[in-house]
């Protein structure tokens, strides 16, 4: 708690920054892929929670007064984002493994806890452009209800990307050798006489 509440406390510009860092890696990462569809992150300063605005738009399908196909949404780089970067990093650096390590670890954590970021703004971004007006995925029967078991576990829990950190915390920093030194020692049951 002494390394996650310092993270987390809303210090001036750190909410702002952050969005805008958010924004640039998911644009970086989204914006040049190109499928029938056209994927937009703007910065949102309306004073809501979520900073983050996506733009779908179809590349070839209009609507009715000739203008592309769009949808609009939003989603918040702090929920989405920071507090799994904030308490994946107090994990490691409050952990009890030498410092040394700990470097490596944190290394490892973060590329781990972005990936998990990757993976729910994914799960978003196949939502958008499956749903209308724009609906540029089609998906099978199947294939949707797997979506929407991902929009509900892993985009919109809170708890599943904590658990998550959990799992990525005990991943990269401990060996096997450090489970002998948490565990007590085995001892061989002696038959009773």
């Amino acid at each position: 708690m002494l390394i996650y509440v310092p993270l987390i406390i809303p210090w001036p510009g750190l909410r702002e920054s952050y969005s805008k860092v958010y924004r640039v890696g998911a644009a970086f990462l989204f914006e040049s892929i190109t499928l029938e569809g056209l994927i937009g992150f703007h910065l949102l300063n309306d004073g809501v929670e979520d900073d983050i605005g996506i733009t779908f738009c179809s590349r070839d399908r209009t609507s009715p007064n000739g203008k592309p196909l769009t949808a609009e949404a939003s989603i918040s780089s702090f929920y989405t984002s920071y507090i799994y970067v904030a308490f994946t990093a107090a994990l490691v650096l409050a952990g009890p493994i030498p410092w040394r390590r700990k470097g490596w670890a944190i290394v490892w954590a973060m590329i781990l806890v972005h990936g998990l970021i990757v993976l729910k703004l994914t799960i978003w971004i196949i939502y958008g452009f499956s749903k209308e007006p724009i609906s540029l995925i089609v998906l099978s029967r199947f294939s949707h209800q797997i979506l929407a078991f991902g929009i509900v576990v892993v985009a919109n829990n809170l708890s599943f990307g904590f658990i998550f950190c959990v799992f990525i915390w005990i991943l990269v920093s401990f060996r096997r050798q450090d489970w002998f030194n948490v565990l007590p020692p085995h001892r061989p049951i002696r038959p009773s006489v």
